[in-house]
């Protein structure tokens, strides 16, 4: 397979589990690819994971891999092998490679509650952090402390959102958010991650670009919902 037509070093790559331990949870991890094999893939984590706050990968866990490449999108499957460093990662490729036009998810631009908690290697106490938020919320019948929350323009839609961000701001910074869309319906939480960010000079807040990396599938539903309803904005910054 000449994957080399297709990934050259340094290439951002979103890797995604196949199986999740919880079918309603979406997760993904933003990954560079280090060096082309035969038939794999070693894959550099921009995480700076502190010892003990690994990403948890299991011998054989299913991954599939998606980039772009010469206008359109590509994924491939493949299996972890092994961590060869503790910022890198081989995977085992199953030679599926497709393309596919890719399509831009909708969003809009919207005033809503937010607050959010912004760290660096740490992604394995976020992670936790978000799966205690998500149960908390699901279980609890009284929500109203965490109403009114800050408010903040944002642009937003069900992979992610833009805001300004209070510097310092680095690319693959996490941001454990949580997103009131109004005050009928309980707050989103979502683990998210810095893709871009534009400095500002004399500006306190720079324009930050996030990713949502753990967010449930329900609440991506809702999200759609959301842009369906106010309408959908460009954004082309944005992924």
């Amino acid at each position: 397979m000449p994957y080399s037509k297709y990934f050259k070093s340094g290439q951002k790559i979103l890797l995604v589990p196949m199986n999740p331990d919880n079918p309603d949870h979406h997760e993904s991890l933003t990954v560079y690819l280090h060096e082309i094999g035969s038939h794999s893939f070693d894959l550099k984590l921009p995480y700076q994971e502190k010892q003990g706050e690994e990403y948890s990968f299991k011998e054989g866990m299913e991954l599939q891999l998606s980039s772009e490449s010469l206008g359109l999108g590509i994924r491939l499957t493949g299996t972890f092998c092994s961590r060869l460093e503790p910022h890198l990662i081989r995977v085992k490729l199953k030679g599926d490679l497709q393309a596919f036009q890719r399509r831009s998810k909708p969003r809009s631009d919207a005033t809503i509650g937010l607050r959010y908690a912004k760290g660096r290697g740490t992604l394995k106490s976020f992670k936790n952090q978000w799966e205690k938020n998500v149960q908390l919320l699901s279980k609890s019948s009284d929500l109203s402390r965490l109403s009114n929350l800050p408010r903040y323009k944002v642009n937003i839609g069900p992979g992610g959102l833009r805001f300004n961000l209070k510097p310092p701001v680095e690319i693959a910074d996490l941001c454990l958010v949580l997103m009131e869309l109004n005050d009928k319906t309980p707050p989103i939480c979502a683990l998210a991650e810095v893709l871009w960010f534009h400095e500002q000079s004399g500006e306190e807040r720079h324009p930050t670009g996030l990713q949502f990396i753990n967010i449930c599938k329900s609440d991506q539903t809702r999200l759609e919902d959301f842009v369906k309803e106010r309408g959908a904005s460009e954004d082309k910054d944005h992924n």
